[in-house]
């Protein structure tokens, strides 16, 4: 056994799309050698609604693959009102910090999957109390996501961004290692203040069993309704800051194309608006797929010919690798971005794909048509040239890896 790890965050298995993520960083820091414990919360991502077979109580415990899970109760809540979404991410922060306070005891470190940001709390309570260090893994940089997101009106949003900032910094001072997900990340959390010694890039990584090439089915495609010669692929999280308006407007661009069509796997907050955008249109372009298991992902991905990631242009994604990235990059699926900044650059570097302007439905549309044009073979060699990028700089072995190293070290200086 290397080290004990304790774990706080706010979303874990079975909750899927980039609530899965914590999961698969658990598991991989347990295959290094890590005995692990997880604080977590209720799972209610990304409707709100609680899953089947759990309910909101004082502290349950499981184990989920070799992974120790302490849940605490929340307030279970994803939509777009701001008082709920704040109670959501402080009634998990208050009561997580009761649980991990007991739970986490013996740790010997504390890793933070730190989105919402308040998801740290714990750690600094456990920090104050039981003198644990910790590694704080920014997944989403705060108070730029809460300000970027529109949920605060002008009135509450200056305090409210003083206040964020303000915790922000006592959690960086705090941390043994601020750990970021993108280079731009890096740059930001450097320009508070934070001394860039004490600064990790550690990407996330994909579950590469989930994730990896595989032969398309053919019936399983059929069972789905992807029937045309060649399918435009959204899997993930339907939310506002997705854009899949601009996905939509693409496809009504094309909806005279019977050879391309639509698929949009997941759900989430805006997939009944969507839905109905959809009908009001008419669109025979498009179909919907509800969420799938996760051991089945490969093989549904690989019945995108064209796998789109998209976000909205915001300062805030510029220094964003969305989850989904790496996944898609992992399956050998050509990429379809249409995005800015560091997830851009992943795209263009690795070869993998496209890039398009966020927002432009003419230029997605155009993309996709050159993306047709293409031989089978050379959209193919698109998708193996992700792959090999994600494998080099990327994947478990070497994201995992680091990660572990930093959580030694950081058990090392209370020793």
């Amino acid at each position: 056994m290397k080290t004990h790890v304790g774990m706080v965050s706010q979303w874990y298995d079975p909750e899927r799309g980039s609530a899965a993520l914590p999961g698969i960083i658990s598991r991989s820091l347990h295959q290094r050698g890590h005995k692990v414990d997880v604080v977590t919360g209720v799972p209610n991502y990304p409707t709100g609604s609680v899953y089947s077979g759990y309910s909101v109580r004082p502290y349950r415990r499981e184990n989920i693959q070799n992974v120790t899970v302490h849940r605490a109760p929340l307030y279970p809540s994803h939509d777009s009102n701001p008082i709920k979404r704040a109670t959501n991410y402080l009634s998990f922060a208050v009561a997580a910090s009761a649980v991990a306070t007991a739970a986490l005891r013996d740790v010997d470190s504390v890793l933070v999957h730190s989105t919402p940001a308040t998801a740290a709390l714990p750690a600094l309570a456990l920090k104050a109390l039981r003198r644990k260090p910790f590694v704080v893994h920014i997944q989403d940089l705060w108070p730029q996501t809460v300000v970027s997101s529109g949920f605060l009106d002008e009135s509450r949003a200056g305090w409210v961004e003083r206040t964020l900032h303000r915790y922000c910094d006592t959690v960086y001072r705090h941390a043994h290692t601020v750990a970021v997900t993108s280079p731009g990340m890096a740059e930001l959390v450097a320009r508070r203040g934070v001394d860039e010694k004490k600064i990790a890039f550690v990407p996330n990584w994909a579950d590469e069993r989930a994730f990896r090439p595989v032969e398309r089915d053919v019936e399983l495609a059929r069972r789905l309704g992807i029937s045309r010669s060649l399918t435009v692929m959204y899997a993930g999280n339907f939310g506002e800051f997705q854009a899949l308006d601009t996905l939509i407007d693409a496809a009504t661009i094309l909806r005279d194309r019977s050879d391309i069509g639509f698929a949009l796997i997941g759900g989430g907050v805006e997939e009944a608006r969507l839905r109905k955008v959809v009908e009001d249109r008419g669109l025979e372009n498009v179909v919907f797929v509800g969420q799938q298991p996760f051991d089945r992902m490969a093989a549904v991905l690989a019945l995108g010919d064209i796998q789109l990631v998209s976000l909205q242009d915001l300062p805030l994604f510029r220094t964003t690798l969305p989850s989904k990235l790496q996944a898609t990059l992992a399956a050998g699926r050509p990429v379809l971005g249409a995005v800015t900044g560091d997830a851009a650059e992943v795209i263009r570097g690795s070869a993998a794909g496209v890039v398009v302007t966020p927002g432009s439905a003419v230029e997605m549309a155009e993309a996709i048509v050159n993306l047709s044009n293409l031989a089978p073979i050379e959209r193919q060699s698109l998708g193996a040239a992700g792959r090999a990028h994600y494998l080099e700089r990327y994947s478990e072995e070497v994201a995992a890896d680091r990660l572990s190293d930093l959580l030694e070290r950081a058990a090392r200086s209370t020793a």
